[in-house]
């Protein structure tokens, strides 16, 4: 079988990975803010401020915001596969999305009542299904272009070692918030964030260009039902679908638990978070550069095994702070963090690069570039195992204890022994995804 092109050794101008991962920055920032912030601000804690929507109706609104925003997810992405224009499939959906985008985050700020009401609820609901939907319109077709930009496998792993970065960098800026928020209120933050942000989605377009392809008839013929049948075909994709319903689910472990490590194991206050916080981007951001060199070196599937392998073994590690070490327990906190932070960087790195050779292999099994539909369902499964790690979490912490005993909680330890086994599992499924890529022969 031929030699998909991700295999070249081509290596195209940094400037298109620079200039992509702007748009990650932007995102993330502007998500990390709706996701920190948008229920503090409607239902803020007593004597916070004033609570703006009725409490018992919010989770349910927005769980049914969710659902419908990851159905339209997967309909963008199989739509945008057979866009036919002269930009190419994904740059116009991306073009006409970024300031609607920033306008739904500006109006999220602005409820039409100042105090508890109905209205309130219903204004929500509105702008954040219209929010979701411009930031669907983006972000589906924006991960789809990732194999359109990076033809080889090098270039693959660089771009998503780029946009890795630019996502923690995005965190990074979207905790400014809080100090923006302070100074000048809900909605002066948000036009600084638009403000800021609405260049970065648009001078990447003058340096991104999709590679121009025939893009078949039957693309935008194909019912999405048939087209998700025969997705189920693809092994490599189901392989990788498998496992990362673990290692996603243990992202969203790290990130749920760090409060809790910090208030209940270390007997900080939550506002030393941050603290813990930074220590772990910085690590992950560190370690990018050398990822992608042994990447290229050895082969991304030994190296996105070995961080398995590594994150797993270092897990369990939470169960080791406490008083019996020769440090404070701040100090333990903030090493196990790092060090975990570091074992799953290839983990957080290169999925994106897996994803393009599945869409290759794809093409070679129908003829069909499918990049929207294959990252728009990844995207919607992501959603679903936070969703179920979100209910999960809840039931492991019941098992704590006093935050007094320094012992404690087993609730929190317990994450670390679950999450070990998780990714022990995920490691498990993986091992069985070719170590060529898909399609390739194996030396």
């Amino acid at each position: 079988m031929n030699k998909s092109p991700a295999l070249g050794s081509e290596q195209p101008p940094i400037r298109i990975d620079l200039f992509y991962s702007l748009i990650t920055l932007a995102c993330t920032a502007i998500w990390s803010i709706v996701s920190g912030w948008l229920l503090y601000f409607y239902i803020p804690p007593a004597g916070e401020g004033r609570v703006l929507v009725p409490a018992a109706l919010y989770s349910a609104t927005m769980l049914v915001v969710r659902v419908a925003n990851a159905l339209f997810a997967v309909w963008v992405g199989h739509r945008s596969d057979g866009l036919h224009s002269r930009w190419g499939r994904r740059l116009p959906l991306m073009f006409l999305s970024g300031l609607p985008l920033l306008l739904f985050f500006i109006l999220l700020w602005t409820p039409p009542l100042p105090d508890e009401s109905l209205w309130n609820l219903v204004y929500l609901a509105v702008i954040l299904i219209l929010y979701n939907g411009a930031y669907t319109l983006n972000q589906v077709p924006f991960t789809a272009l990732l194999p359109e930009l990076a033809l080889t496998d090098r270039h693959r792993v660089r771009l998503s070692g780029w946009s890795s970065g630019a996502f923690l960098l995005g965190f990074i800026l979207g905790a400014l918030a809080g100090p923006l928020i302070e100074w000048g209120g809900y909605i002066r933050m948000a036009l600084v964030y638009a403000a800021g942000a609405l260049p970065l989605f648009y001078l990447p377009f003058l340096v991104l260009r999709e590679r121009p392809r025939p893009v078949t008839e039957t693309t935008a013929r194909v019912p999405l039902w048939r087209a998700l049948r025969s997705m189920a075909a693809n092994r490599p994709f189901v392989i990788m679908t498998a496992s990362g319903v673990f290692y996603w689910g243990i992202s969203t472990l790290i990130q749920s638990i760090l409060p809790y490590l910090v208030t209940e194991i270390c007997l900080l206050n939550a506002a030393d978070t941050f603290y813990f916080y930074i220590p772990g981007v910085v690590g992950s951001l560190m370690c990018y550069p050398l990822v992608g060199w042994l990447a290229n070196r050895w082969g991304k599937w030994r190296v996105f095994a070995g961080s398995m392998l590594a994150s797993a073994l270092v897990l369990p590690g939470l169960w080791l702070i406490g008083p019996w070490l020769p440090l404070s327990l701040p100090a333990q906190g903030i090493i196990w963090v790092t060090v975990q932070a570091i074992a799953f960087s290839g983990v957080t790195m290169l999925p994106p690069a897996f994803g393009a050779e599945i869409v290759d292999h794809d093409e070679q099994l129908t003829g069909q570039r499918r990049e929207g539909l294959y990252y728009s369902l990844w995207g919607l499964l992501d959603q679903m195992v936070n969703g179920l790690v979100a209910a999960l979490l809840p039931l492991l912490l019941l098992l704590g204890r006093s935050r007094n005993d320094p012992h404690g909680p087993l609730g929190v330890r317990m994450v670390g022994l679950f999450g070990g086994l998780l990714m022990l599992v995920g490691l498990l499924i993986f091992v069985r995804y070719p170590r060529k890529g898909p399609g390739q022969v194996e030396g």
